[in-house]
This record gives C-alpha cells, structure tokens and sequence, in this order.
C-alpha cells in the first residue's frame, strides 16, 4: 500500500463496499412520501420506526395474555376418542 502523501488516487474510493443509491419512491419511506402522507424521507424513517414499536408493544400484550392464560379454553374431556380393542 502506497503511503498517503504519495498522490496515487482510486476511481470511486469510499464507494465500493456503500450501499447503492436508492431511487426516489422505490422503498417504503419513498413511497410514503409520494403518497403524501409524510414531507420528507426522514419523517418517514420515524413513522416505520413507530410502526415497529406499535406492533412490538402490541406482540408483547398478546403474548402475555397467552402465558398469564387469559382466556384460554378449557381442556377437552377425557376420553373422546374410542378405545382400540384387538
């Protein structure tokens, strides 16, 4: 490796390994500011994050009901299926 004051430069240095440019309205903030709903990306990047947190907080409501045993059925009765005699 050349040392740094040596002048030596690379075409498109810093961008081999970036993400690529995303086009305007190909993603889902781009579509929600197409759409109208949000004024810029930004705006949009925290209504996904609110979203998110809106569906963590209500996965978590459930899935505490269901270990709590909210309102889970009852068992079934013993002996529903016929007995096997050979």
């Amino acid at each position: 490796m050349p040392p740094e004051g040596s002048g030596v430069r690379f075409q498109n240095q810093g961008e081999e390994f970036g993400r690529p440019p995303a086009e305007s309205g190909m993603d889902i903030t781009g579509k929600l500011v197409a759409w109208g709903l949000v004024s810029s990306r930004t705006e949009a990047q925290y209504v996904m994050i609110g979203i998110a947190a809106l569906a963590l907080v209500v996965a978590v409501f459930f899935f505490g009901r269901a270990v709590a045993g909210g309102d889970a059925p009852p068992p079934p009765p013993p002996n529903l299926a016929p007995q096997i005699t050979y």
